[in-house]
């Protein structure tokens, strides 16, 4: 690639010279994410996976250099050969906490364009490695295997009010608060012509267990005031919108 004298000096000409500098280079790391657009992901210093052997010194990126480079999942993206999504997440967790893995596991999960089996190939070619981040990825990866994944509360909100709003269904409150005689609670959305309390359940891996029975209670109370509950999932909300407006009408119709 050429540039012309006196261009501005931009991000990617500079990712482009370090990427052009070393032979059998893959861009990855942070360099990676920004290209495939990870939330919050900005320019930094490029970095580029090369393999184990070698010089890993530049004077134009950081070098992160793997025993398993032929093992390395890879994608072509304008250009440049790059990790895939989850060896950016691999590489991202030998230098980030797992917070911020998690974070991004969940919004790309949200947005489908991750899935736990994308990790497979990483952990089975690391199954003995003592690596820094791995056992946090593999962690943040099993609860959020396909029966277990639930997104972060903003995307199941949007999913769950969208579906509200289909004209087939009546008018509906967002976040209404409702006083039981045995608890108190905010809803997501009340269907009032229905008298039905309509819930996405999307609690988050680390406290399903812990607000579950919470949940029963409120269900309960409800139940026992004359309401109805409805509760869809985001795999529910996700795949089959069309099954959970027939659960509503179906439901709806004796009320």
């Amino acid at each position: 690639m050429l540039a012309v004298a006196g261009a501005p000096l931009t991000w990617r000409r500079q990712l482009w010279a370090a990427y052009l500098s070393r032979d059998e280079a893959f861009v990855a790391g942070r360099s990676a994410a920004h290209l495939l657009g990870f939330p919050g992901v900005h320019p930094s210093r490029p970095e580029l996976l090369l393999p184990f052997a070698g010089n890993s010194r530049s004077s134009l990126a950081r070098i992160i250099r793997s025993r398993h480079y032929n093992l390395v999942g890879h994608q072509s993206l304008d250009g440049f050969e790059m990790t895939t999504r989850a060896e950016t997440l691999y590489t991202l967790g030998l230098s980030n906490p797992p917070s911020s893995i998690e974070r991004w596991v969940d919004a790309l999960m949200a947005e489908g364009s991750l899935t736990a089996a994308d990790f497979d190939s990483i952990f089975a070619r690391l199954t003995n490695a003592r690596v820094r981040g791995l056992t946090a990825l593999r962690r943040i990866v099993l609860v959020r295997d396909h029966d277990t994944y639930q997104p972060p509360m903003s995307e199941l909100e949007r999913l769950l009010y969208k579906l509200l709003d289909r004209d087939e269904l009546p008018g509906f409150t967002r976040q209404i608060p409702f006083t039981f005689e045995q608890t108190a609670a905010t809803v997501d959305a009340y269907i009032e012509a229905w008298q039905m309390i309509v819930e996405g359940d999307g609690r988050r891996w680390h406290s399903r267990r812990e607000d579950f029975e919470r949940d029963r209670i409120r269900d309960n109370a409800a139940l026992a005031a004359g309401f109805v509950v409805i509760r869809f999932t985001y795999r529910m909300l996700k795949s089959d919108p069309e099954g959970c407006v027939r659960t509503l009408l179906q439901t709806g119709k004796w009320r």
